[in-house]
């Protein structure tokens, strides 16, 4: 299984602004010397060398995670607007399959909102499946893309090849894997997945608040984190604005090193970012994060940014 990262920011998109390009601009050209220019593999090894938020960006749309099972086959999470350049990448992939598994962790509209301009779902040939443990989700998708939310509906644009699957069971099996799911702490309700292929385990945990209860090795969370290796954890606060914020319904990057340390979590990415916070920001973070869970005796543990366009092997 692959992981692939389309969208990354929590509660709305995010673009560079340009004054932030200026600066990052500046402050590559204020690092550069006569020798970096030399040739092409000393130009090479400047860009190489510079700090990761000054070459490139994490990314400003809104969440959307897949996982790709071979070539054709994957499993999307959610479809905030990061749904919009995934879909434009399935027309130019060579094997595609034609039936698209969508699951939803909930339906606030960073997780929704680029479902409209899905543009595989605008294909007749396509069959999309939709999963939801709310009952009434189906009605959910719809309301948002009708008058004065929306131009065109869902019945007179898009493929009606569609299937909206209410999850009820304890799992799923899918492409080979077995998906569980878990309520969240969040208000108006969210929920986590758990993917399983083998002895690969991968959790989707965003959008949730932790509680003490969650450290705790009870036989609900036993069954959903034991044995996963890799996270994907709503990570967006500092300590300091988790208490501020207490009951919205996110974590900081601290109470996420504690919750992957007390699980034994092998790799962590910390996802849903605050988009308040720009690049340098972001990684500044990330080294808070890394510095704490060394603190904690835990050197096992690594620590990433969920960043788009980037890719890892499950």
């Amino acid at each position: 299984m692959k992981l692939r990262f389309w969208g990354v920011r929590g509660s709305h998109p995010t673009g560079v602004p340009p004054e932030a390009i200026r600066q990052k601009i500046v402050s590559v050209v204020n690092r550069l010397s006569a020798s970096d220019l030399e040739s092409e593999t000393s130009r090479l090894k400047f860009l190489t060398s510079l700090p990761e938020w000054l070459y490139g960006t994490v990314g400003g749309s809104t969440p959307c995670l897949e996982i790709a099972i071979d070539e054709s086959r994957s499993i999307i999470f959610d479809a905030g607007s990061g749904i919009i350049p995934l879909g434009n990448d399935w027309f130019q992939r060579k094997k595609k399959s034609k039936d698209i598994h969508i699951f939803f962790t909930h339906f606030h509209y960073d997780h929704i909102q680029g479902f409209p301009f899905f543009g595989p779902a605008y294909d007749p040939t396509v069959t999309l499946h939709f999963y939801s443990p709310v009952t009434n989700f189906e009605q959910i998708l719809r309301n948002q893309m009708q008058h004065p939310y929306f131009p065109i509906t869902m019945d007179n644009r898009m493929t009606q090849n569609m299937h909206f699957n209410v999850l009820t069971s304890e799992s799923i099996e899918l492409y080979g894997t077995t998906i569980n799911w878990r309520k969240l702490n969040h208000p108006g309700g969210s929920f986590g997945y758990r993917v399983a292929e083998g002895d690969r385990v991968f959790g989707y945990l965003s959008d949730t608040e932790l509680l003490p209860e969650d450290y705790q090795a009870s036989t609900v969370n036993t069954e959903f984190l034991s044995g996963m290796q890799t996270m994907v954890l709503d990570t967006p606060y500092t300590l300091g604005e988790a208490i501020e914020k207490f009951n919205w319904g996110h974590s900081s990057f601290t109470h996420g090193v504690e919750f992957a340390h007390a699980w034994g979590i092998e790799v962590l990415f910390l996802f849903h970012h605050e988009p308040r916070y720009d690049d340098q920001r972001l990684h500044l973070n990330l080294q808070s994060a890394r510095w704490y869970a060394k603190s904690l005796g835990n050197s096992k543990l690594s620590i990433y940014l969920s960043m788009e366009g980037s890719e890892f092997h499950l």
